[in-house]
């Protein structure tokens, strides 16, 4: 059995250790951890040097990840904008691409535009070195058939196998998941929920949804459709608490209050009636505090029903000025017996691209498994666990 990979995660997570430290922490054999070495050395993929001298006898051999030999791709295709990282193997940022979602039903327009973004980001890094691709969708995702089955944000993504086409564009291994599941394994890897095993990642945005990590794995339920708390009762959510909503409700509000009972002609999103709350408009206020009764009610379900260790929040509606944490906060302190932990996002616009990334990193680990051909068969890479490096 080939253990390299063993070994590589544990160098990913601490860069250098001893041999000796190695099988403490394995508890592989030392003739194990030597073929496990020589292998990822003969890869490039480590160096080894002499430890410093601290007592008698022979110093300790020290084995170091070459953090920057290697790179795997991580793709955020949202409903707005198009986000692609390449991170190294310890998933620092190298090289970042970004591009705007222009509205369209074109499955076709919008694959390309991912592929296009994704290679933007690959050409900074130089692409023979990047081992694998991931990326997260807005929408329900079949992962392990690598297809979009249901997306309102990017209907014309339904029914395709999006990750054989991106693998096809872009000559990689590619998987493809849920964005906010994947916006929780990269908090919990790199972010507001690092060292976390149950964890909820709620998207507060123009739509609704939620990544959910429970004992360490992701859940995606029977259909692929865990999370999608847009649909929650009474009603659907999405119809209260959204920004696809908040300025429909804004100008209904303010037509009511008008003699012609008319919405004033004039365009506005979620950002400039959250910016009018701010600043004492009264309409205003009263759409925010209907949100965040309607937000309320759903961390205090999340937090019942499942018992994170943390819930993390972002998305577009928390990037402003309006603070949600402490009036959510106070919410769970009142409702719940056992409140978890409430943090606004660490990695803001990066969270669904380092989860993805994530992703690409547990495909990369056993393409590295499987170039000696010491490994039985070849893994699918749409059915590799997204937490495997988190």
């Amino acid at each position: 059995m080939d253990h390299s990979v063993t070994i590589l995660e544990e160098l990913r997570q601490r860069i250098s250790a001893s041999r000796t430290e190695l099988g403490e922490l394995t508890g592989l054999s030392a003739a194990t951890i030597s073929r496990a070495i020589s292998k990822l050395r003969r890869e490039g993929l480590i160096d080894e040097r002499p430890g410093d001298a601290t007592g008698p006898g022979r110093p300790a051999r020290i084995v170091e990840l070459r953090t920057d030999v290697a790179h795997v791709l991580g793709i955020d295709a949202g409903s707005s904008r198009i986000r692609a990282v390449v991170t190294d193997l310890d998933g620092s940022i190298r090289a970042s691409a970004t591009s705007v979602v222009r509205g369209t039903d074109e499955g076709v327009s919008v694959i390309e535009a991912i592929a296009h973004t994704a290679k933007q980001a690959l050409d900074q890094v130089g692409r023979r070195s990047v081992l694998a691709a991931a990326a997260g969708v807005s929408g329900i995702v079949d992962r392990s058939e690598g297809r979009v089955l249901l997306s309102p944000d990017l209907p014309g993504l339904e029914g395709e196998a999006l990750a054989g086409r991106l693998e096809d564009l872009l000559g990689l291994p590619t998987a493809i998941d849920n964005d906010d599941l994947l916006a929780a394994v990269g908090e919990a890897a790199f972010g507001a929920a690092e060292g976390c095993s149950d964890v909820v990642f709620l998207s507060l945005g123009y739509g609704l949804g939620a990544g959910l990590i429970v004992g360490g794995r992701p859940v995606r339920g029977s259909s692929s459709a865990a999370g999608a708390v847009a649909y929650l009762a009474p009603g659907r959510l999405e119809t209260r608490a959204s920004g696809r909503v908040i300025p429909t409700r804004y100008l209904d509000r303010v037509a009511r209050r008008s003699p012609d009972g008319l919405r004033p002609p004039t365009k506005i999103d979620a950002e400039e009636v959250l910016r009018r709350a701010g600043q004492g408009d009264a309409v205003a206020e009263a759409v925010v505090r209907d949100v965040l009764d309607a937000l309320g009610d759903l961390v205090v379900n999340v937090a019942a029903l499942l018992d994170p260790e943390v819930i993390v929040i972002g998305g577009g509606l928390t990037r402003g000025s309006r603070d949600f944490v402490e009036p959510l906060e106070d919410r769970l302190r009142n409702a719940v017996p056992y409140p978890p932990r409430l943090l606004r996002s660490a990695l803001g616009d990066d969270a669904v691209a380092r989860g993805a990334a994530v992703l690409a990193l547990s495909i990369a680990k056993h393409r590295l498994a499987d170039r000696d051909g010491t490994s039985t068969r070849t893994p699918d890479p749409r059915r590799i666990g997204a937490l495997e490096l988190a």
